[in-house]
């Protein structure tokens, strides 16, 4: 028979370390947004404003570059969650149906901090650029301005929970 200390100890030891757990998975996912936002920085090329005497000028064949910013943010994202999905189902094979929710959380976290880090980090705003002579490029900045790319990534950190259930699930079945 077990003693009430017993008791008490084993139950609290789980606790721990699923709290533990999850505090890692929450320092992961600051990590996971920042290296994000910093891959986001470097691979995104955004468009270029020409200066005018006017002023700066969009042209419409650099206006390309807006779209490919939001794209580069959707690869990543995409690539991110999918294998973030994944760690945490193998992380937290204990946790069930709630692997689910937090996927989705932590995702959704490190979309807006790679987003965040990419704004701030990232070329200012072209109209807030002085001294540019007539002919000069300026990059616009990295923006997202639409909810779209932000879903991307919890949809596919979900696709990842499911992809790692089905998968560990298959390997257990063919090991019985």
């Amino acid at each position: 028979m077990s003693t009430e200390s017993e008791l008490s100890t084993t139950s609290v030891l789980p606790s721990r370390a699923v709290g533990r757990r999850l505090l890692l998975s929450g320092l992961a996912t600051v990590v996971l947004g920042v290296v994000s936002g910093l891959a986001w920085l470097w691979i995104a090329h955004p468009a270029e404003w020409e200066a005018r005497e006017g002023g700066i000028v969009l042209t419409e064949a650099a206006a390309r570059g807006q779209f490919s910013v939001i794209v580069v943010f959707v690869v990543i994202g995409l690539v991110v969650s999918l294998v973030g999905g994944w760690a945490l189902v193998l992380a937290f094979p204990d946790l069930g149906w709630w692997t689910a929710p937090l996927v989705a959380v932590l995702t959704a976290l490190a979309a807006v901090i790679a987003w965040r880090v990419g704004v701030e980090l990232g070329p200012p705003p072209p109209g807030s650029v002085t001294g540019a002579a007539v002919g000069d490029r300026i990059p616009s900045e990295l923006a997202i301005d639409s909810v779209a790319p932000f879903l991307v990534w919890p949809i596919f950190g979900l696709a990842g929970v499911m992809a790692a259930t089905w998968a560990c699930g298959r390997r257990r079945g063919q090991e019985v």
